[in-house]
């Protein structure tokens, strides 16, 4: 019986048709009577000249940029989380929205993401970080399934990420509290302050992983960042009578939700510290309270290791390099450099 040829196949979330030839897959055409002439010529040549895929016709219309950010977030649709795919989605849509509809690939240039990035005079650095991130990883993987030859921002570069180094003080979380009226932003503040959790973590936090005999919540391995281990934060006093009033409230569904009853974006968040800032004159960011919780149990003596794992780590070096900012306290920091020197605690007190 003879064998069976392989036969071209359209695959959805490229829109693309392919062909199978051994451990090789070709990339044929996004039209179909194109795609089998390239099939057809291609199983004309010999078996050991297969290797090369078929040239386009001469006459065949130019791969559009939109057209493989389109593709992309179909494959992102199927094979990302869901809010990884609305991260993309958020980046690639404002990306579309400032470049010609037929734009082609082979045009395609840094400049024209840098030109987008323009529109946002406000961006930090971290910002357009992510942006150009997200941009650049949609034609990088269009260049891995074959869809393009090569990738035409593959040399344009990012600007370095900035560490965020504030970390709140005790004064100046008590100073927030005073100034912030709205109780459901205080609630989204004490949580952060007092858990150390991450930002993210608080905008999902249900009723459902409140564990109230152990005084903890838990997040599974697939609401947990990396989706490989189970989260566990441990509540203080304060978080604990915090979160059975807000878990009483709303027994489904997000705990933490703004003054309008819709969980917390990012967007929002910002827009609440922004607020903040015309009051008492510093922009704070969820981000340094959660440092400041790290910074005030190292400084009570919690070994970093036992920190890491609070604060959802498992690598205890995490909190040294970026998290722990002791130093941020001159007074913590002459204590300890007293207790360095043997009898330096003893000659600190009679100075």
């Amino acid at each position: 019986m003879p064998r069976k040829r392989p036969q071209p196949f359209y695959r959805r979330q490229t829109r693309c048709w392919y062909v199978q030839l051994g451990a090789k897959q070709h990339r044929l055409a996004p039209d179909e009577a194109e795609a089998w002439r390239l099939y057809h010529e291609l199983m004309a040549r010999p078996p050991e000249e297969r290797a090369a895929p078929p040239a386009p016709a001469a006459d065949a219309p130019p791969t559009l940029a939109v057209a493989i950010l389109d593709a992309f977030l179909e494959w992102c649709k199927q094979h990302k989380a869901p809010r990884t795919y609305a991260w993309y989605r958020e980046n690639i849509q404002r990306f579309v929205d400032r470049i010609p509809a037929t734009l082609a690939v082979a045009e395609l240039k840094p400049y024209h993401v840098t030109r987008a990035m323009a529109d946002f005079p406000h961006w930090a650095n971290n910002t357009k970080n992510d942006f150009i991130g997200a941009i650049k990883r949609a034609f990088n993987w269009a260049a891995d399934e074959e869809l393009i030859e090569r990738s035409p921002l593959a040399r344009m570069k990012k600007p370095a990420r900035e560490a965020r180094e504030m970390a709140v003080s005790p004064k100046q979380y008590a100073a927030v509290v005073e100034a912030v009226r709205e109780p459901n932003f205080r609630d989204l503040i004490e949580l952060s302050w007092e858990t150390g959790a991450r930002p993210q973590e608080l905008r999902r936090l249900e009723a459902r992983f409140y564990d109230p005999e152990a005084g903890r919540v838990v997040f599974p391995p697939t609401q947990a960042k990396g989706k490989k281990y189970h989260r566990v934060i441990y509540l203080t006093p304060r978080a604990r009578e915090v979160v059975e009033r807000l878990a009483a409230k709303r027994p489904h569904g997000p705990l933490l939700v703004n003054s309008e009853g819709n969980p917390w974006t990012k967007d929002a968040i910002n827009c609440a510290f922004c607020r903040l800032e015309k009051k008492i004159g510093t922009k704070y960011h969820l981000g340094a309270f959660r440092k400041g919780f790290a910074t005030e149990a190292l400084k009570a003596g919690v070994d970093t290791v036992t920190v890491a794992h609070l604060m959802g780590h498992r690598d205890p070096g995490m909190v040294s390099r970026v998290y722990g900012h002791v130093q941020q306290d001159p007074e913590h920091m002459a204590a300890a450099a007293r207790r360095a020197r043997p009898g330096g605690e003893r000659e600190g007190e009679g100075s």
